[in-house]
């Protein structure tokens, strides 16, 4: 696992979230946070691009992403604000094992 750099974000599906928490986990300097941050700015992104086709979305569906959202925000503030990235992970993690 290359934590030096960004990896690619293609999604915001369990097993992405679930990388990105291992790497949160797994990162140890301050550059290693700024690609997290970045990654959770990504997956941010791509549910908010999901969310601006309303018209093809489900009432529950509009739900689960807009929770979602939030989790992904909060994990990046843990991340950049807070500086806790094992709570970030946590949050993430939380996320997958409930399927948010």
């Amino acid at each position: 696992m290359d934590l030096d750099d960004a990896m690619d974000v293609l999604g915001f599906d369990n097993a992405t979230l679930a990388l990105i928490a291992q790497r949160l986990e797994a990162s140890r300097r301050d550059e290693h946070l700024i690609y997290r941050e970045a990654e959770l700015d990504e997956v941010w992104r791509l549910i908010d691009l999901r969310l601006a086709d309303r018209a093809h979305l489900s009432d529950a569906e509009i739900g689960r992403l807009t929770r979602l959202r939030e989790i992904v925000n909060e994990a990046h503030d843990l991340v950049g604000v807070a500086y806790q990235p094992a709570a970030a992970a946590r949050k993430l993690r939380h996320a997958v094992e409930n399927e948010i």
